[in-house]
Formats: structure tokens, C-alpha cells, sequence
């Protein structure tokens, strides 16, 4: 039994609309019939990433179809694509709802059949006057399992707490399933043997073990990794192995020290030790992955597995759960229902109180309510107000995170019921922002191989694998505190998306000779050609000054494409304290009885700085956790 709640919701209101306004009621009967020039017109409009096309078809007095036939949006948008042009048909009106979460696309449809209806010699005043509403009413669920929050690490947690066998209401407040998540460049950080076989480790790599090693240790925690990966490094060379050295333990270990040791070490045990455990459990609900592993911006080492061709960018993080809820009959999506405030009874929370179209909404968990609604990366107030990190995070400084999912809202929920928070004002910016919007998933791109970043000037001035930290501090020593991102055909097939595709909407440069790519991105030619010929020197075994170790193919052959980055907020390393169990901690350092969360919602995990590819890993590991923790709670 499939249960895509927020489409039945729409469904429903649509069908009684049309019990109320019938087919021969429509326009007429709201003060006049519509007349058209039967046929089918064709309109563009722009969507969130691009023009869309629409093709709207009429008889003489009425849409008979509206179909998207061009689009470019993000799989998160394209999971709703459809729900405004059958909206419109069904309610022969343009005064339609969008779908939260999806409001420029929803508008540009709306753009694209208004322009057709003017070219068919339409009444727009027809189509444009408000329809009735019937008034929302109160209701009440209960559910073994609440889940709050669709994104990734809601998602995974209802899965889970299904699979231990409880009944799982997921409450989200957009239209959309995915939050942020589904917006994320797709990276997922396991160490993983098989994966690294294939790639050759060179002398920089080895280098980068042993320094960490041969470091004093910072603590304890630190010691005993050290001594754990000096074994198994050592083990790994004695093999005659080629491929590249990784483990969990190294991935625990980089993780503490790229964090600036403000993690808590028994939770990034947890990440580092169910990592691939995890990644295999994704695969096992139907993910397919890159059969190569990638190096997501300031992931430290090459230990990121992305979404293959069909599931690119973060779904592998939101459909194989969604396909898996959507078949069971005791699991179920609540969209378009944003959560207010946890019910509490005798010090444990029992519930949530919700609201949907102005109604109260009450959900009653019989064991569990799992808390996974994101960061507070688009809440400039709050984000302002724990800042520690950075001279400023005002409206100046854009977000890569879901403008209307990354709130806050489940830190300020938590609170309210005496959840300990941890790390709020460590607040990351990724280097990989647009100008103006400070969205992400654009290319040419600051994660992988086979780019270069230059200044303002054409000079590198940071190494690319960096830590995420050190490159926003380099950025902003750069006039104008910018970067370009630099690549060549060693990345980029000229005739395919997506760069094909950014650079017809002006969002990247394209240019036939490193000479005239200076030229159009304004900087000197004799230094960017120099940058290229030093990252290739270090191919050849040249130590890089700017210290870089992780290369791909050497570049210099067009065409080369250049796009400007700004620094960008991304990922709050703050939240609810949870304990291994995802146990929601109290202010007295016990768990809270009956609460648990996951993901960006969560403190205490990823430190001072996130390394690339760890928050994907997070959203998986605790979800899955968490839900499981809820379901056997008693």
C-alpha cells in the first residue's frame, strides 16, 4: 500500500474543488466562460535552475493538459514536478498552490501557461480569481515511531525504525521529501578497501599518514587511533599494496584532528565504525554508486562514494527510503505539516503538536519521537546570534542549505523540553557558493579532482584538498574575498551536462585557450598558465608549495571552463547533544525518555570543522540508529 500522503492531500483538495465547481461550472459558473483558440502553445519560463518549458493544450473553452516537456531542476524538485500543471487543469485556474519547497518551479509553470493562455486569446481574469477553500479541520495520529524531518537522516530513521518493527508517522513541514540532503553534492565518506584498491597512492598520501602520525597525540582517544593506524599502515606497505591506505580508525582519526579536536570521540567512534556498514545497507534498498570513489570538498582523503547516473547529487539519501516507505502499509509521509512543539508526560516526550493548513495536527508515539529536522543554516538571527567562528554571518553571506528547511526548528523544539545543546556556535562556510545565492551543485565544482583555484590575480593560493576552514580563511586574504574554480576537458565532456548547461545559462565561461580564459574571467594569463604547470608538476612528484597531495589527471587542454565562488554558509556543527543511541541528552546529562535525533539537527559529532563527505555518512549512520533506538525504546 503506497501512502504519498502529501499528494493525497492535494488530491483531495483538488477533488473537492470539482465536486464544488463541476466541469460545467468551472469558469462559467465563477462569472463567465472562458473562450481559446484550440491548439497546443509552448512557453519558457525560468525555474530554480534554468528555463523550464511548458506545453499547454485547449479545446475552445478549457486547459485540457499542461506538460513539462524542458526542465533542469534538481531530482528534489523533479520528485514534484507535475503537481502544479495537474492542479491547474483540474481547478481550471492559475491561482493554484505551489508546492512548498518547490516554489520557483511551481511559479515558473505558472508563468509559462499564463503567457500560453494570453497567445491563445484567454480571459486571464477567469483563471486568476481566488477559488474557495474548504477550512482545514483538527486531527490526530498516533504512530509507534514519530519522525520529524524528511530529509536524509529522517528518512533513514524511519526506515530503520520500520525494519525493527514499528509503525512510523514522518511529519515534514515542506511539499517536498529530502530537505537538505537532496540538495548536497550527493558525497558519502566510508573507508573502504575494496573501493580504494583501484586507486594508486602516491608519495603525498603516504606523507599525509605520517605526519598525523608522528604527531604528539591530543589525548587519549587520539593515542590510541594513532597507534591503531600506525599498525594497520604499516601492515598495509608491508603488503606490497598499491592502492590507497584507509580504515576506519584513519577515518576516525582525521576526523578528530580536522575538527580541531571539539568532536566527542565515542560519537565519531560510532560514524567512523558504521560507515561502510551503512553504505552497504543503502545499497542494499537499491542505491547504485560510482564505481570510483571521489574527494568531496575538504573530505581530507578519497574515501567519498557518490550516487551513480540515477542518483545523482543527494538522492541515494532520500529515494531508496521513500521507495521503501511508500510500500509498506504502516509507514507513512505526512507533507505540508510543520511540527511546533514536543508533548511531554512525566518527563518523557510522547508526542508532537503540528500544524497543516491553520489546523492543529496532534501525533501521539506510542515509543519514540525522533528529531531530524535539519541545521540553522538560513536562520540569519540564529546563526548570528551563536557565531563564534567568523567576523560576521548576516544577510551578506548566502546558504547552500534549503532556504526553508534549515530553520532551526527542531533545536529551538528540543530546547524547550531541557535538550543540552553542543556546538552551536561552530558554524562552517564552504568555499563553493554562487554569487548572490550562495547555492552549491555548480560547476565547474570545489570537490573532486582535476581543478585548480585561482584569485583574483590568476594565482593559486590554496591547496584544493584543504580543510574546508582553511580555504574560507584563504578566500577571504584574496582581493575582493573570492575565487575562480578552474578545469579543463580532464573533468568536463564540452557537449554534456552539466557544464554544458551552466555555461549556456552564463553561469560558467567556457574559453578555447588558458590565454583567452584569462581574458574573460579578467586575470593575468602568464599566471594562471603558471598554476596549471605547477599542479601538474606535482602529478610528476613535484612537492606542491601550497602543499596539496590528492591529484587527478594532469590539465592544460581545452576547452577550459571557470566559474567565481564565494565563501557560503553550510553546515551547522551545532545542535541537540546525543549519546551513541542518539539519545537525545538533558541539561543534566541524562537521556531525555523517549527522544532521539539525527543529522544536522545534532551537536557534537563533526567539531570545529566538517570534513567534506561526513555529514551524508551522519544523516545514515544516526538515522539509522535513532530509529532503531526509538523502535525497541520502552
Amino acid at each position: 500500500m503506497q501512502k504519498h500522503f502529501g499528494f493525497i492531500l492535494i488530491a483531495l483538495a483538488l477533488a473537492g474543488l470539482l465536486v464544488s465547481c463541476s466541469s460545467s461550472q468551472s469558469a462559467g459558473q465563477r462569472g463567465g466562460k472562458n473562450s481559446f483558440k484550440a491548439g497546443t502553445y509552448s512557453a519558457t519560463a525560468n525555474g530554480h535552475n534554468g528555463p523550464l518549458t511548458v506545453e499547454t493544450t485547449f479545446d475552445d473553452t478549457r486547459i485540457l493538459d499542461v506538460k513539462i516537456v524542458k526542465q533542469i531542476e534538481s531530482p528534489g524538485v523533479q520528485q514534484v514536478i507535475n503537481v502544479v500543471p495537474q492542479a491547474i487543469v483540474a481547478q481550471q485556474s492559475l491561482t493554484v498552490d505551489t508546492v512548498t519547497g518547490a516554489t520557483f518551479c511551481g511559479r515558473a509553470v505558472i508563468a509559462a501557461v499564463t503567457d500560453s493562455v494570453k497567445e491563445a486569446g484567454g480571459d486571464l481574469g477567469l483563471l486568476t480569481r481566488k477559488l474557495p477553500k474548504a477550512a482545514a479541520k483538527a486531527q490526530s495520529f498516533e504512530a509507534d515511531v514519530i519522525v520529524i524531518g524528511a530529509g536524509g537522516a529522517g528518512l533513514a530513521a524511519a526506515v530503520s525504525a520500520h525494519q525493527n518493527g514499528a509503525s512510523v508517522i514522518v511529519v515534514e513541514k515542506l511539499g517536498i521529501a529530502g530537505g537538505s540532503s537532496i540538495f548536497s553534492d550527493g558525497a558519502l565518506n566510508a573507508a573502504d578497501p575494496e573501493g580504494e584498491a583501484g586507486i594508486n597512492m602516491m608519495p603525498a598520501n603516504k606523507t599525509t599518514v605520517q605526519m598525523l602520525l608522528d604527531k604528539k597525540p591530543y589525548d587519549a582517544f587520539e593515542a590510541d587511533l594513532q597507534k591503531t593506524v600506525s599498525g594497520q599502515f604499516a601492515a598495509h606497505n608491508a603488503s606490497g599494496k598499491t592502492g590507497l591506505f584507509d580504515s576506519p580508525e584513519w577515518h576516525m582519526l582525521q576526523t578528530y584532528n580536522g575538527g580541531d579536536y571539539e568532536g566527542i570521540p565515542d560519537l565519531i567512534r560510532v560514524l567512523g565504525s558504521n560507515a561502510l556498514d551503512n553504505y552497504k545497507w543503502m545499497t542494499e534498498l537499491g542505491v547504485n554508486w560510482r564505481p570510483t570513489l571521489g574527494s568531496a570538498t575538504g573530505s581530507l582523503w578519497q574515501r567519498s562514494h557518490y550516487g551513480a547516473a540515477d542518483f545523482p547529487n543527494g538522492t541515494h539519501s532520500v529515494y531508496p527510503y521513500r521507495t521503501y516507505i511508500d510500500k509498506q502499509g504502516n509507514a507513512e509521509i505526512h507533507f505540508n505539516t510543520q511540527a511546533r512543539e514536543l508533548i511531554t508526560k512525566n518527563g518523557r516526550v510522547t508526542g508532537v503538536k503540528a500544524v497543516r493548513d491553520g489546523a492543529a495536527i496532534t501525533y501521539t508515539a506510542k515509543k519514540g519521537v525522533v528529531m531530524a529536522t535539519g541545521g540553522f543554516g538560513a536562520n540569519v538571527a540564529m546563526r548570528q546570534k551563536y557565531n563564534i567562528l567568523w567576523d560576521d554571518l548576516g544577510d551578506s553571506i548566502g546558504t547552500s542549505n534549503h532556504r526553508l528547511a534549515a530553520q532551526g526548528d527542531g533545536i529551538v523544539m528540543g530546547e524547550a523540553v531541557g535538550a543540552q545543546l553542543e556546538d552551536m556556535g561552530l558554524i562552517q562556510l564552504h568555499p563553493s557558493g554562487e554569487p548572490n545565492t550562495g547555492i552549491m551543485n555548480l560547476h565547474p565544482g570545489t570537490a573532486g579532482l582535476n581543478r585548480i583555484f585561482v584569485n583574483s590575480e590568476g594565482n593559486r593560493f590554496v591547496a584544493e584538498d584543504a580543510r574546508r576552514d582553511d580555504m574560507i580563511k584563504a578566500i577571504y586574504k584574496q582581493p575582493g574575498s573570492f575565487m575562480w574554480v578552474i578545469a579543463d576537458i580532464a573533468r568536463y565532456n564540452p557537449t554534456e551536462p552539466p557544464i554544458s548547461i551552466e555555461v549556456a545559462m552564463g553561469k560558467a565561461v567556457q574559453a578555447d585557450s588558458i590565454e583567452e580564459l584569462a581574458q574573460k574571467i579578467n586575470v593575468n594569463p602568464a599566471n594562471l598558465k603558471k598554476a596549471f604547470d605547477v599542479y601538474n608538476a606535482g602529478i610528476d612528484g613535484v612537492p606542491d608549495p601550497l602543499g596539496l597531495r590528492t591529484y587527478g589527471k594532469k590539465m592544460g587542454n581545452p576547452p577550459f571552463y571557470a566559474a567565481k565562488r564565494l565563501p557560503t554558509v553550510h553546515h551547522t556543527m551545532g545542535g541537540l547533544l546525543i549519546d551513541p543511541e542518539a539519545r537525545v541528552q538533558g541539561k543534566d546529562n541524562k537521556p531525555i525518555p523517549g527522544f532521539y535525533a539525527a543529522g544536522e539537527v545534532t551537536g557534537g559529532i563533526h567539531g570545529a570543522n566538517r570534513l567534506g563527505g561526513n555529514a551524508l555518512a551522519d544523516c545514515s549512520v544516526f538515522g539509522r540508529i535513532a530509529g532503531r533506538s526509538a523502535a525497541q525504546s520502552k
